[in-house]
């Protein structure tokens, strides 16, 4: 079988200011030559919520039910996998024991027309479906094990310290992509969850299209051939580590989830990891201001490996202190890119945050400003959820008066989800045919859905 090969490469514009004390630096980790996956070595669990509210409306459930039958069909003969009804408890729909089933023709057909008979009355506890799934993948631990949790609710049969007691219980142990259907879910719940077990979060707006989005999760779990790779990142005597961000492709705070181990060793689990794959995590230092400048040399702040397959040399991180009055002033393309989509996300959640709280204008306003972002950052995912929540009106955004919950958390999700463009793709503005915009008249790319200079759509009829 093809090994894989991983590696880190360390982006950062090294040079310091006399008395700086913190260091940027945008690590991208990639894996290289696919082996040949054999039958066998996935292991899937469906958590499918199943809890009253789940039965208004009433396409919920049936949607649910779709998605996972979706998510059945296209699992490969051999794999492991099982579907898990849950509530306020966690019951098995398939196979009626607690264990997993092996997919084929049969199975899959089994396990299909079980789901098509749920139905949806109970409470809501997060955390003993999770509790089950691990059960259910422990045994599998030479597989790469995933689960994916779909939810209308919020985890209100259990309490929020019972969720993260089971959360550290399986962190390591299995990836976890969740979904929210309707209008009634917690997008910080779903984040707390994604975040401990490395999945991807998201909502869907429109119940059809949820069995599509299963079948893509399933798809992409399929690719993965590393149960776990880890992040070990060496820190030396007069440098601190203020957070590990992943930027690319999902974006979560993973400071907290750093374990120590060995003296100035700290180890990350970046979850299961496919042959051919690359994620950014956005790493910042913080330097002991009395530490004497070295101003002709480089100077290693900090070192990353990887495991379980280490790289022939670690990464490092440098920093150089300068007179020169230009050099510390400038930032790498990388850092400023993750910078600034922090921004748009940081404008997103100011004016979930507002309208949560009655007020409108300061809702507008912070959603204008993320229009702004995400025009000039050429975000077309963000920019079309949040017209499906604002309308640009000349140079001021107004809130939809038809928008739902629905809409607004799909829109709040979506600064974790999967949107991030790669930091070196060309500019919008400078790639590709343009057109007049028929709002504005200003030249935009033709293959954009968004101008560049109004932020609104581009083709006529949409506002």
């Amino acid at each position: 079988m093809t090994s894989v090969e991983l590696g880190v490469e360390v982006h950062q514009q090294r040079f310091l200011s006399a008395g700086e004390a913190d260091m940027h630096a945008v690590l991208t980790v990639s894996s290289r030559g696919a082996p040949a996956k054999p039958a066998g070595r996935a292991a899937e669990v469906l958590l499918v919520d199943c809890s009253s509210s789940m039965r208004s409306p009433h396409t919920k459930i049936e949607a649910a039910k779709r998605a996972a039958a979706a998510a059945i069909g296209v699992l490969p003969d051999g794999a492991r996998f099982a579907v898990v009804r849950g509530t306020e408890t966690a019951d098995m729909v398939y196979p009626r024991d607690e264990a997993l089933a092996v997919a084929s023709a049969d199975t899959r057909r089994e396990a299909q027309r079980a789901v098509a008979y749920l139905a949806a009355y109970g409470g809501t506890a997060m955390g003993t479906w999770l509790d089950l799934a691990r059960r259910l993948l422990e045994p599998q631990a030479d597989s790469v094990r995933h689960a994916i949790l779909l939810t209308d609710g919020r985890n209100e049969t259990e309490s929020r310290t019972a969720l993260r007691r089971t959360l550290a219980a399986c962190e390591g142990r299995f990836v976890c992509d969740a979904r929210g259907i309707g209008d009634g879910w917690e997008p910080a719940e779903l984040t707390e969850i994604v975040t401990a077990l490395r999945g991807n979060v998201d909502s869907v707006v429109e119940d059809d299209r949820l069995a599509d989005d299963f079948r893509g999760l399933i798809e992409t779990a399929l690719t993965k051939v590393l149960p776990e790779v880890r992040l070990r990142i060496g820190l030396m005597p007069y440098s601190r580590l203020r957070f590990v961000k992943q930027v690319r492709p999902d974006k979560y705070d993973l400071t907290d989830r750093c374990t120590p181990d060995g003296e100035g060793e700290l180890v990350l689990s970046l979850g299961a990891w496919a042959g051919e794959e690359s994620r950014d995590y956005h790493v910042c230092l913080d330097l002991d201001p009395s530490l004497p400048p070295s101003r002709d040399q480089d100077r290693q702040l900090a070192w990353v490996d990887l495991e379980p397959v280490g790289m022939d040399r670690p990464a490092v991180i440098l920093g150089r202190w300068t007179l020169d009055p230009v050099q510390p002033t400038l930032i790498h393309p990388m850092v400023l890119h993750y910078t600034a989509e922090a921004e748009l996300a940081a404008a997103v959640t100011e004016g979930g945050d507002a309208l949560a709280a009655g007020r409108t204008a300061d809702a507008e306003a912070a959603w204008g400003r993320a229009v702004r972002l995400a025009t000039e950052q050429g975000n077309d995912e963000i920019l079309r959820r949040l017209h499906r929540v604002v309308r640009v009106d000349k140079d001021c955004v107004r809130l939809r008066q038809d928008a739902g919950r629905s809409e607004v958390l799909n829109l709040l999700i979506s600064h974790v989800s999967r949107i991030a463009h790669p930091p070196n793709r060309r500019g919008p503005d400078t790639d590709g045919p343009l057109v007049a915009c028929p709002h504005c008249a200003k030249p935009t790319r033709a293959d954009k859905e968004f101008c560049v200079s109004c932020g609104k759509p581009v083709r006529t009829g949409e506002t």
